[in-house]
């Protein structure tokens, strides 16, 4: 699916102008169009408000990439490409010769001969500010390392976020369920590697419906056409009822990121149900320290440090009709009913006698636009609301780009403001989780033989974390404790009997590596990393030829040029030059 030939990637490369920076030229605009998909059971009795729907940037989050026809364009014809400057890697979209997909085209700056292609699987994001994309490899699907980036001039390529913060880590974010949840209601099933790509038959790729907010959609359609009277309550969920808690929630599962987030339900993918209190059901660290740099999805943590949000019972809803889009007229009457409850005095006096509701926007005062600083060259409205923002970054500011407010790992534990936190809040296992999961692997050891609380000690994964930690400290048999604990919580969890599996060969005890990761396999027939372990322990048991087999399947799922030089080494090894050949020819085309 990915490996495509030669001939295919020059037809590609074709359409392309190279050499030409990316701000040369732009493609027209374009923005995924309305979308009910998902909300089709409430049409007949909420039309209006499923049609207003259709066109928020929610409902139009997730979806196919249209590939136009009939001298209509498609929505990545004319995108110029983009280099990743450090490490000369270059990217373009382009249709495949019979025009039924996009492939993204990887080329070499240095290598000419160097070319490969990933079938394009679909778009993320409403391409209002950018849109990112999903690309296959192997048998696995990844985000794209280029994606389309929309400006006033139209649309052009840019280096995503992971590719632009780690320079040359090509296909190096994997896309799973964690990431599409606050795309889709509706995720593909679930799976290891989590991601793997889902089968057509299996799953589609659509936005945001009803489901996300308001709950039991199927079940509120059947209870509202029983013929009998129904003998329990609507099961839908209505949002105006929920305390102000309950709805933050709400909004804060997608708009609450952090700089880390832990799931505290082993068995949930994506946001939590509608209903309940997030903190809860998710432990999410922000920055000790708030800056005047926001992140992308930073609404709900401005929002509560703002005087208006600490001094009222103000939610997302006071400002916002989540059923209408934000570039609505009415979207900007609401925001200034909203403000003109408290400060009609104020309004009145510094915004001009007679207040122009057509022309005057209250955020633009008290919200600052400016960029983020984990998508490059996107900016957002601050949703810390402040009298003077006049030491707010200028909108032309661009951020030093990362992933967390706080890169050194000074957090907090984020709390609704006045609310008693909840009984994990000083857990020192999430916070062993957490500061892991950011990449303090030093802090998250010192961590590693304090007592963790309930909620993590229930956790499987934070005996798997633990174990990975203890591994790296050199405590083998530690690491091997923690993660038979964490395979006792949850026999199906594969990354612990694979990382299991090579300690168990480390400490002599080959024979029971081999069976736990054979039965892991067969539970799990596309974990790549079973099947590399394994290569390994068969290869200690002096069963070269089974480490070639092991590694060739590994290889068939995710494709690297590391796994074909060993598959070359050890075809040399056992004499059979013709197979090291043919993998030291496909190393070379997985890598310049």
């Amino acid at each position: 699916m990915s490996l495509l030939s030669g001939v295919l990637l020059a037809s590609c490369a074709e359409e392309q102008t190279d050499g030409l920076p990316v701000d040369v030229a732009h493609a027209s605009a374009w923005t995924a169009p309305p979308s009910i998909q998902g909300a089709e059971q409430c049409m007949d009795c909420h039309e209006e408000i499923v049609q207003q729907w259709s066109q928020t940037g929610m409902a139009r989050t997730l979806g196919p990439v249209l590939l136009g026809g009939e001298g209509e364009p498609g929505e990545l014809d004319g995108v110029l490409g983009a280099t990743d400057s450090v490490s000369g890697f270059q990217y373009h979209f382009a249709k495949t010769p019979d025009h039924s997909s996009y492939v993204l085209g990887e080329t070499h700056r240095d290598n000419p001969g160097f070319a490969l292609g990933y079938e394009v699987l679909f778009g993320i994001g409403s391409s209002e500010l950018d849109r990112s994309y999903a690309v296959a490899h192997g048998k696995q699907m990844w985000f794209a390392p280029m994606e389309v980036l929309t400006e006033a001039g139209g649309r052009h390529g840019v280096l995503s976020p992971g590719a632009a913060i780690a320079r040359g880590s090509r296909l190096g974010v994997p896309l799973t369920a964690e990431c599409l949840g606050c795309h889709t209601d509706s995720l593909p099933p679930a799976g290891f590697p989590l991601n793997t790509i889902p089968s057509k038959s299996e799953w589609s790729p659509r936005g945001i419906s009803c489901n996300a907010c308001h709950g039991a959609g199927e079940e509120h359609v059947a209870w509202q056409e029983s013929l009998d009277p129904p003998e329990v309550p609507d099961p839908i969920l209505r949002v105006s009822q929920l305390g102000r808690k309950e709805q933050l929630s709400i909004c804060a599962a997608c708009h609450l990121q952090g700089d880390a987030r832990l799931v505290l339900n082993s068995k949930e993918l994506g946001p939590p149900p509608p209903g309940g209190d997030l903190l809860e059901q998710r432990a999410l660290f922000v920055a000790d320290t708030p800056t005047n740099e926001v992140g992308f999805v930073s609404q709900v943590e401005r929002l509560a440090l703002s005087e208006c949000f600490l001094q009222s019972e103000m939610s997302c809803t006071t400002c916002h009709d989540p059923h209408r889009t934000l570039h609505g007229p009415a979207e900007r009457e609401i925001v200034r009913d909203a403000c003109s409850k408290c400060h009609a005095t104020e309004m009145a006096a510094n915004c001009g006698r007679e207040f122009d509701l057509s022309n005057n926007d209250c955020a633009s005062c008290h919200m600052s636009l400016t960029g983020v600083f984990d998508v490059a060259k996107v900016r957002i409205h601050d949703h810390y609301i402040r009298k003077d923002i006049s030491d707010a970054l200028p909108a032309s500011t661009e951020a030093e780009l990362r992933f967390a407010e706080s890169p050194t790992g000074d957090w907090r534990r984020f709390a609704w403001p006045g609310e008693r936190p909840p009984s994990h809040q000083d857990d020192l296992g999430l916070w062993m989780m957490a500061l892991a999961a950011g990449a303090h692997v030093d802090k998250a050891l010192t961590l590693v033989d304090a007592a963790p609380g309930p909620a993590a000690d229930a956790l499987p994964m934070y005996h798997h974390v633990r174990g990975s930690l203890l591994g790296q400290g050199g405590r083998t048999d530690d690491a091997i404790a923690s993660y038979r604990r964490a395979l006792f919580l949850d026999p199906d969890l594969a990354p612990s009997a694979i990382n299991l599996g090579l300690l168990l060969a480390e400490v002599g005890q080959e024979q029971q590596a081999l069976a736990l990761l054979t039965d892991t396999l067969k539970r799990f027939p596309q974990a790549d990393g079973a099947f590399r372990n394994r290569a390994i322990v068969k290869l200690a048991l002096g069963d070269k030829t089974g480490f070639g087999e092991d590694l060739e399947r590994a290889f068939a799922i995710a494709p690297t040029s590391e796994l074909a030089m060993g598959l070359a080494k050890i075809y040399g090894e056992l004499g059979e030059p013709a197979r090291r050949l043919h993998w030291q020819k496909l190393a070379s085309q997985l890598s310049p």
